[in-house]
């Protein structure tokens, strides 16, 4: 459901005139108010941080994923669409290798097979709109780092998430992103007051793509592993091509086709593996 909650920002992101840091500030401040009550009622059991210890985990959190919205967001002015999908594409690498070294989740046979054939896809899919250019260069690396940061993102919420509620951690993280944002909007040349067509399609992107999307992620980091988690998302490309036939009447190319099948099969594979026991857990029983 996430993963298809997700699939839905490119088409709600092409509805916003403003530039990217507004639309993230405007989405991340619209979704923080609309998750308040259950907030609140996290506040009330307990499951808010609490030390500065915690408050600095939130602050590291919430700038690790401004970071991820605002690198890829801008990558995709500097180069090919397929190019920053391609390598902000790389995070369950990432993930796979640090969650295993910070972790001690391990990572099965079968886990590795999804991931590959997942990236295959999103290879093939890439393939008919790569350019190499000076500009596209700058563009590639600012992707990159959208990869690195959500890896770091999602790494450091799943260490910390079993001692919070969803809400009760998610709320001060997008927050964390609004203000960070805010302040980059007059720096990167974005208007800091949104239009109104921007505030509605934010209001689309908070709703469907933050508190049903992200936030249900969040949720799942509880349950599931981190590069679980980080594959899931290498299902929003084919299914955002998908969601663009009926609402913005856009086709996908053949290869986005063959590509997001590949994606979806390994997305599959990877998916329904059963939960494996833990590299700790393993080393303790051995």
């Amino acid at each position: 459901m996430a993963t298809v909650a997700v699939s839905f920002s490119a088409i709600f992101n092409r509805l916003a005139p403003d530039g990217p840091a507004t639309i993230v500030w405007v989405r991340m401040a619209i979704t923080a108010v609309l998750l308040a009550p259950w907030a609140l009622h996290d506040a009330r059991a307990g499951a808010l941080p609490r030390s500065a210890t915690d408050w600095m985990v939130v602050t590291l959190s919430g700038v690790l994923l401004a970071a991820h919205f605002l690198c890829w967001t801008a990558s995709l002015r500097h180069t090919s669409v397929a190019s920053s999908v391609l390598l902000v594409s790389l995070h369950p690498v990432l993930v796979a290798v640090l969650g295993r070294r910070l972790l001690g989740e391990a990572v099965s046979p079968r886990l590795v097979a999804g991931l590959a054939l997942a990236l295959v896809g999103t290879a093939i899919t890439a393939a008919g709109d790569l350019r190499v250019s000076g500009e596209a260069l700058g563009g590639d690396l600012l992707a990159i780092a959208g990869a690195v940061t959500f890896s770091g993102y999602l790494l450091v919420g799943r260490r910390v998430r079993s001692r919070y509620g969803a809400a009760g951690y998610s709320v001060p993280v997008y927050l964390v992103v609004a203000v960070v944002s805010l302040l980059v909007a007059p720096l990167s040349g974005s208007a800091v007051v949104p239009q109104p067509r921007t505030v509605l399609a934010c209001l689309g992107l908070a709703v469907v793509c933050t508190v049903l999307g992200h936030t249900v992620f969040t949720w799942t980091l509880r349950h599931l592993r981190a590069v679980i988690v980080s594959l899931a998302f290498l299902g929003e490309p084919p299914i955002t091509a998908l969601l663009a036939i009926p609402l913005l009447g856009e086709w996908p190319p053949s290869n986005a086709v063959a590509g997001g099948v590949a994606v979806l099969l390994g997305l599959g594979f990877a998916l329904t593996e059963p939960a494996p026991v833990s590299v700790a857990e393993e080393a303790a029983a051995q």
